[in-house]
């Protein structure tokens, strides 16, 4: 099996080039080289946040059978014809969600459009009305709303934060990095922080950035 190369970058993004996963997660290296990351939190048009529990047997040891955000991934390389070409935050955020969770995303670019596509999804959620949904809403909706660099003691990641709103709460773990997944609205995450140690050192901040935007132009 081939080596899974990822891409490094500085701490503006600027990509570097092809690094493996193995070299950028390495201790004493991963804190100082930064690499690639897509993070999403996903939202339910119910207006709960969605969870997922990591497979311990598939992680490393900051991530092993820990609670997490909805969807997230390293940004990989594909080759054709021979030549290495980096898979940037929407591709990587597709390739996650169907792989992870088995959902089929839409990335919008457009801020506005995405507001207006949300706009319709929560309006068919909340209405009493017994009409079958529309197919155009169906479909989980993403927008990318920040770039940032993250660093900590253990972590060292130039990331591309989506924000997903999803019609549907079906899901399936088809590569089974994804364990168990849970659904709950802001209040009841806020509390589970709270309560709970077992979550990944990034969801309480992920959190608090999707939480903002949520409040910003979804209420």
């Amino acid at each position: 099996m081939a080596e899974e190369l990822i891409i490094q970058c500085d701490s503006q993004g600027n990509i570097l080039g092809p690094i493996s996963k193995l070299k950028a997660h390495a201790e004493g290296f991963r804190e100082k080289n930064t690499h690639y990351a897509t993070w999403s939190m996903i939202l339910s048009t119910s207006g709960k946040y969605g969870i997922q529990l990591k497979n311990p047997k598939k992680h490393d040891k900051h991530g092993a059978g820990k609670w997490d955000m909805g969807v997230a991934g390293h940004n990989c390389y594909h080759s054709k014809n021979g030549i290495l070409n980096p898979i940037d935050f929407s591709e990587t955020l597709l390739k996650e969600a169907q792989e992870e969770v088995g959902l089929n995303v839409k990335v919008i670019t457009s801020l506005q459009e995405f507001l207006q596509l949300a706009k319709i999804y929560l309006t068919s959620s909340s209405s009493s009305s017994k009409k079958v949904q529309q197919p155009d809403i169906q479909q989980p909706i993403a927008f990318f709303f920040e770039k940032f660099h993250y660093q900590t003691e253990i972590n060292n990641e130039y990331v591309g934060l989506a924000f997903i709103l999803t019609p549907t709460t079906k899901l399936e773990f088809k590569d089974q990095e994804v364990v168990d997944f849970q659904w709950l609205s802001p209040k009841e995450l806020s509390e589970f922080l709270k309560e709970n140690k077992n979550y990944c050192g990034p969801l309480p901040l992920v959190f608090k950035k999707a939480e903002k935007f949520r409040k910003k132009y979804l209420q």
